[in-house]
């Protein structure tokens, strides 16, 4: 493993001592607004999945006692093999969860100006694909990333048109004067068919915030929403109590970016200082071939999800390290490579350290500290430590915080999608509207006006009678 330095690797065995420190909060409370069409489709497939698990549950037993001896109970064994844990781990959750079961969690990290801040709130809706062996599968999780200025402390949010593509222009919050403010006075609504999240607050700030929530409220149509106050973990209680510093890792990413763009600097500048300092054209072509590939590793830190980033900071690192005669360029940055790889290391091996102790010490771990007072099922509790994993897995840090990082692709799509979420919306919601109109309707043709056979038969009985 590659010294970083002054740094030290984490030790993931003080976490539970730093779980029962924990004093009692006040924790976060959210209102969750989800459509009633989404709670029925969940139930019914709950009830479906339950009646299959108890049936399946019987035939196992039923083939476990007619065995004869240890040899045909071995054989039952080795026919039911790896789907063992697959339905025991979906029975826990069929009994203990509820239909679209959700958790929050809020991410703290830096903005790109550094007179702001930004939170991240995923919503973890662990429901339908249940965790199969593998404890890797969730369902969805969005989120809504709120900026704070800290300036002038107004906030302003973008949610998720749908498909993880955020809104193109946020929202303001002039109201509020923190995210937690912000978000115990607001809705947040999950439409889990778009695999959308947004921000839906009692009053708006300008015409067009009006305008747009209202398009929102014609575009539900006739649907009705259930609301279900969920619990949140603020950014205190991920960094504190968790342990989980996704703030410094983010921090780390937006400093090597920062320190690259001054050491690379304009074309002018570079002029200068090759005719003022008068530097060795070998130092100058060692330290282009440095910046570059920096270049191509912030590349990799903003588009690659954190797990899949440790090769390449590592290597970088090596080869400054153990660079014999480095240059003031790459002595400038060893440190934030150094800073980089431990902040990183720090938040892969607290996640996999808590997804392991929900796992193997499951009992322990949901009576933790960290879940006092907090109103979870056992399978909201084992979501939301699953999360932290599955976001390091799956979500490159642009896709999580920084839309403005997208690659070109991504910022087409966005420039595309995001406008059409709406207005599809709003389609589908007057089909409908109109479809509910003509199926109430058709009763009442069919019960008050005769149709074309009665008719026919009508004319019929009257020529018989005039013959």
């Amino acid at each position: 493993m590659t010294n970083y330095d002054s740094h030290k690797r984490p030790q993931t065995t003080t976490i539970l001592e730093t779980l029962q420190k924990k004093e009692e909060d006040s924790y976060l409370k959210v209102k969750l607004k989800i459509e009633t069409q989404w709670l029925e489709l969940e139930r019914k497939s709950m009830s479906k999945l339950l009646r299959e698990y108890e049936q399946w549950e019987r035939e196992t037993l039923k083939k476990a006692q007619e065995a004869v001896d240890l040899r045909s109970l071995r054989d039952v064994f080795y026919e039911l093999g790896d789907r063992w844990e697959f339905d025991q781990a979906t029975g826990a959750w069929l009994s203990e969860g509820e239909p679209l079961d959700a958790v929050g969690l809020i991410l703290k990290m830096p903005g790109l100006d550094s007179s702001k801040e930004r939170y991240v709130l995923y919503a973890v809706m662990a429901y339908s694909k249940g965790f199969t062996q593998q404890f890797d599968h969730l369902g969805d999780k969005e989120r809504i990333i709120v900026e704070l200025d800290k300036r002038n402390n107004r906030l302003s949010a973008w949610s998720t048109a749908g498909h993880g593509v955020m809104d193109l222009f946020p929202i303001d919050l002039p109201s509020f004067t923190s995210i937690e403010n912000a978000l115990q006075s607001c809705f947040i609504v999950a439409q889990p068919g778009d695999h959308a999240l947004r921000i839906e607050c009692p009053e708006c700030s300008n015409t067009i915030d009006f305008f747009t929530k209202r398009l929102w409220e014609i575009a539900g149509g006739i649907t009705s929403f259930d609301i279900k106050s969920i619990d949140v973990l603020t950014p205190r209680d991920i960094e504190e109590y968790l342990d989980f510093k996704f703030n410094r890792y983010a921090k780390a990413v937006l400093e090597l970016d920062r320190i690259w763009r001054e050491l690379s600097g304009g074309a002018v500048d570079k002029a200068k200082e090759k005719v003022l300092d008068k530097i060795p054209d070998h130092i100058e072509e060692r330290d282009r071939t440095t910046l570059r590939k920096i270049e191509g590793l912030l590349h990799v830190l903003w588009f690659k999800p954190p797990l899949k980033q440790m090769f390449a900071i590592e290597k970088m690192h090596h080869e400054l390290s153990y660079e014999p005669t480095p240059t003031e360029v790459q002595k400038t940055l060893i440190p934030y490579i150094g800073e980089l790889a431990y902040s990183l290391t720090d938040i892969i091996e607290k996640a996999k350290y808590l997804k392991w102790k929900s796992v193997v010490e499951r009992k322990d771990f949901s009576s933790s500290d960290i879940f006092k007072s907090l109103d979870l099922t056992q399978l909201a509790k084992e979501a939301l430590i699953v999360a932290l994993e599955d976001i390091l897995r799956e979500h490159s840090l642009a896709y999580i915080g920084y839309p403005e990082k997208a690659t070109m692709k991504n910022k087409i799509l966005r420039f595309l999608l995001s406008p059409l979420i709406l207005p599809f919306r709003l389609f589908t919601s007057f089909r409908a509207f109109l479809f509910n109109m003509i199926s109430r309707l058709l009763p009442l043709r069919e019960k008050g006006l005769p149709n074309d056979s009665n008719i026919m038969e009508n004319n019929e009985s009257n020529e018989e009678d005039e013959n």
